[in-house]
């Protein structure tokens, strides 16, 4: 198997116990060689420019395995090289996930192991393959969630600095601030052929993954491999943070997808537009301003997970 890795040196993981003072990419080199694969090419790189360009190389000469090695972010850099590679779903490498991150939400929604980073490299090497949808919004890939409004006001505030100085705590300091003076929107929603919907809505999330902040789960019905999205509408009341702590505590108790003020719906195709200038996300990263088309490509990728926890697909609805 030729297997390219692509490791970024910034990520959370490298700063607990065990592996700070260490070199990343000799750590990753140590766990490829335990997998069985001495001779990997490994690429270093902390930027999303790096990642996909990283990617794309790797698909040019002719890898059947990549392997993104960080947090969703550089798992996303990835994602964006394979689907920029010019083949299709069947032919293009196998994606393999090492989460060194600070959230790992797509590593956690396919059960890849978090805490102990040699095993993740063993899956990624010799896990099941699984297919994989991959969404677009304005024509930037993402593996999981795009989030238009409040969780994109929040990933705009939050700097690479701040999710390396606190983790996920970055993220629900700026969810306070934004919350104390997040204006009102109204949306328009249209999906698939359908007519157009308007909402006042403080948040709209576009799901392909059931995970969603990292522990959270958004529905039963949302997978990562039937063709769907799973679009979520948090409807906004008088006051946003009763919104938001409601909400919030419907996620917590996986009731989110059913919770007073939660419109759900299913859709391949989604557009999201407004009158005012409202950001949106993808992955956990600032991605623009809506309006926003998102489209579905099904069974896009193919992603090695562990071998005793494998779901098979359903079929595509």
């Amino acid at each position: 198997m030729r297997v390219w890795a692509v490791v970024n040196p910034d990520a959370g993981a490298w700063r607990r116990p065990g592996l700070m003072r260490r070199d990343p990419v000799e750590l990753v080199r140590t766990w490829l060689a335990a997998a069985g694969q001495p001779d990997a090419c490994i690429r270093r790189t902390n930027s999303a420019c790096g990642g996909m360009q990283a990617a794309r190389d790797a698909a040019a000469a002719g890898a059947e395995c990549v392997i993104a090695v960080g947090g969703d972010g550089a798992i996303n850099s990835v994602v964006q090289g394979l689907m920029q590679s010019g083949a299709d779903g069947a032919s293009r490498p196998i994606l393999g996930i090492v989460p060194a991150g600070s959230a790992n939400v797509l590593a956690r929604s396919l059960n890849i192991p978090i805490r102990h980073l040699a095993s993740a490299v063993s899956v990624a090497v010799h896990g099941i393959p699984r297919s994989l949808d991959v969404g677009s919004a304005n024509g930037v890939h993402f593996a999981l969630v795009a989030g238009i409004g409040f969780d994109g006001a929040i990933t705009r505030r939050v700097s690479r600095h701040a999710k390396r100085r606190f983790g996920e705590m970055a993220y629900a300091m700026a969810a306070t601030q934004v919350a104390l003076a997040y204006p009102r929107h109204k949306v328009t929603l249209t999906l698939d052929a359908d007519n157009p919907r308007q909402f006042d809505a403080y948040l709209i999330l576009v799901a392909n993954g059931s995970r969603y902040a990292g522990r959270f789960h958004l529905g039963p019905t949302v997978r990562s491999d039937d063709g769907m999205f799973d679009v979520f509408v948090c409807l906004r009341r008088r006051l946003i943070l009763w919104s938001i702590l409601t909400h919030g505590f419907a996620l917590a108790s996986r009731r989110f997808h059913s919770a007073p003020g939660v419109r759900h719906f299913r859709a391949r195709r989604v557009f999201v537009a407004s009158a005012d200038a409202i950001p949106f996300e993808l992955d956990g990263d600032a991605a623009g301003e809506a309006p926003v088309l998102i489209t579905m490509a099904p069974h896009a990728l193919r992603v090695n997970t562990p071998r005793s926890q494998y779901d098979p697909p359903r079929q595509s609805v």
